[in-house]
């Protein structure tokens, strides 16, 4: 596929409906390249179906929007499974803790202060008693 160096100036975004429910048809209304003219772009389901413009077909309007609509319905996915599955106290929650990681950071160490931390390593990992699978009777 080739890629192309124009970008798509997107003026409008109609989303046609039947009886209130998204039909999925899709029409942009998109600038020329000179700024002058509007084209007309119309997607059926996430894929173009044409384009007003004189270029060949299909045109870069074409290529361009199609991924862009396939960007905002993976958005849109993601979106309504993450409202599914985590509720929005939990994105507050985390929101909060993505927002200051330096300062839980400090506060924790702050906790142990360097003599203890000391301490724990010179610590023995045993308590140097024979191996027993029964609890010794106090």
């Amino acid at each position: 596929m080739k890629t192309s160096l124009k970008e798509v100036k997107i003026t409008a975004r109609y989303a046609h409906k039947t009886n209130g429910k998204f039909n999925g048809m899709v029409t942009y209304a998109v600038r020329s390249s000179n700024g002058e003219v509007i084209y007309c772009t119309t997607l059926i389901n996430g894929k173009a179906s044409g384009c007003s413009c004189p270029s060949h077909k299909p045109c870069y309007h074409m290529h361009q929007l199609e991924e862009r609509e396939w960007a905002r319905y993976r958005a849109e996915v993601a979106r309504k499974m993450a409202a599914q599955y985590v509720s929005a106290e939990t994105v507050k929650q985390i929101a909060e803790q993505l927002v200051a990681p330096a300062q839980v950071k400090k506060v924790a160490l702050a906790v142990v202060s360097p003599s203890k931390k000391r301490d724990m390593m010179n610590a023995p990992l045993t308590r140097n008693k024979a191996f027993s699978l029964l609890k010794e009777a106090v």
